[in-house]
């Protein structure tokens, strides 16, 4: 008969594993609520367990349990989870699949590492005991030390790196590195496949270095993931400026371009007057007029990068029916650099009209305030949004996360705080009531950037 209290640790240390599985995708990509799919995995464990606790008996003779049937009956309850388990989860099978292989690994190396420790506190008693058919106590408390050690980063790793670089990969990308990820658990399970741990120190050795070597390899592999998942975020990101740095100096040209026909604007205006034409002075002044206005409604300050950002958010909140104030009390220069304006007005307003898309064109209202303060320049501004918790006042851009599609990391609050920064300022973010509010001070005394406090 099965010990009970062997019954009650396989339970401590299986439902904290199975867990794991949910933890590398985002609420969205979830059919069921989060804390339903918990409970109904917890569930399924526990009932599991408890079966399997009750058939032993049936595969064991002499007081010793059949090893064997023992993990192959592990492997069909597994199968049977990851099947409901990949019916609950919106993700492609490939992605899935890495998932499942990455925790069967934990897992396997879970069991061996606590295996390695077993064998070392009981010492010659570790054959007899360890295969009894009651179990063996020393195992399972080394099992469960070895989860509530390994299981809290563990899950910041599923929960941070896996959920963070999973949507990021292609097809291409994300076949190969579940490729990579099967030889190596494939290669795991070979090594460490009922070896002889009362081979002292040779085996546990053998086996803590193979983990320690697994960690490595898994820390290098999603090294690199991250590196090319932030140089193809770095290139869209310049991509997106450079289109914005080009209209700027579009602008600026078609500026020194009506600078320098006013000459001939004069000349014609005074060949006009000498011939006493003033009826063609007045249809020509018309003309010329016209021509300015377009100008004028695109100047809101005289600065190109606010004007030229401005003027393209303006005309896209236009489109959406978004309703768009402006509140911009600068004339002239602002002082910070063309392209940082550009980055810093550019991945605010982004983020403001991704976050009014999805609500009702009634709900879009977005309102932009920038005027000089003293030797400081202030920046706000304030867009409807839906969904997410308020946060308590003004906080860094670390607590709101990426909404965006595949492919998309959020980097843009990052980057308005880095300029700020340079700036010799700083950024804040609110969400509060169905609002957000982004708050951008710099300091541009003399029009330059002043070194970070």
């Amino acid at each position: 008969m099965i010990h009970p209290l062997f019954l009650f640790m396989r339970l401590l240390q299986t439902v904290p594993v199975a867990l794991l599985a949910f933890a590398p995708f985002a609420d969205k990509d979830l059919r069921w609520d989060r804390k339903k799919g918990y409970v109904t995995a917890v569930a399924f464990v526990v009932l599991g367990s408890v079966c399997l606790a009750l058939v032993s008996p049936l595969f064991s003779a002499g007081g010793q349990r059949n090893i064997y049937a023992r993990d192959l009956t592990l492997g069909a309850m597994s199968v049977v989870f990851f099947y409901g388990w990949s019916r609950l989860v919106r993700a492609g099978t490939v992605r899935k699949l890495l998932v499942v292989v990455i925790l069967l690994h934990y897992d396997l190396a879970l069991h061996a590492l606590s295996t390695v420790f077993a064998a070392l506190v009981l010492g010659g008693r570790y054959t007899a005991e360890i295969s009894a058919e009651a179990g063996s106590l020393t195992l399972d408390l080394c099992l469960l030390a070895c989860t509530a050690i390994s299981w809290p980063p563990v899950c910041f790793f599923f929960r941070r790196t896996l959920r963070e670089n999973l949507p990021a990969l292609d097809h291409r990308q994300i076949t190969r590195g579940l490729g990579y990820l099967c030889v190596m658990a494939v290669l795991f399970i070979v090594a460490i496949y009922d070896p002889r741990y009362e081979i002292k120190p040779e085996v546990p050795i053998f086996v803590i270095t193979l983990i320690l070597t697994d960690i490595i390899a898994y820390y290098i592999f999603f090294q690199e993931i991250g590196a090319v998942r932030r140089q193809a975020e770095t290139a869209r990101q310049l991509a997106d400026y450079q289109i914005q740095y080009q209209r700027i100096l579009s602008q600026m040209e078609s500026v020194r371009r009506l600078r320098h026909d006013i000459r001939h604007h004069l000349n014609t205006l005074g060949s006009l007057n000498a011939q006493g034409r003033a009826k063609d002075i007045a249809l020509y002044l018309e003309e010329y007029g016209k021509v300015y206005e377009q100008l004028d409604q695109e100047r809101l300050c005289g600065d190109p990068a606010v004007d030229s950002v401005l003027s393209y958010y303006r005309t896209q909140a236009a489109e959406e029916g978004a309703a768009l104030t402006l509140e911009v009390l600068l004339q002239g220069a602002s002082g910070v650099g063309h392209m940082d304006m550009t980055v810093l007005l550019g991945n605010c307003l982004e983020n403001a009209m991704e976050a009014l898309r999805p609500l009702p064109k009634e709900q879009r209202v977005l309102h932009v305030n920038l005027q000089p303060s003293g030797g400081m320049l202030l920046l706000q501004i304030k867009n409807a949004c839906q969904g997410g918790e308020d946060t308590a006042g003004f906080v860094g851009w670390e607590l709101f996360p990426s909404h965006k599609q595949a492919g998309r990391t959020g980097l843009g609050l990052r980057s308005v705080s880095e300029i700020a920064e340079k700036y010799g300022g700083r950024a804040r973010f609110q969400r509060k009531g169905g609002e957000f509010t982004a708050q951008v001070s710099l300091c541009v005394q003399g029009g330059k950037p002043q070194d970070a406090q």
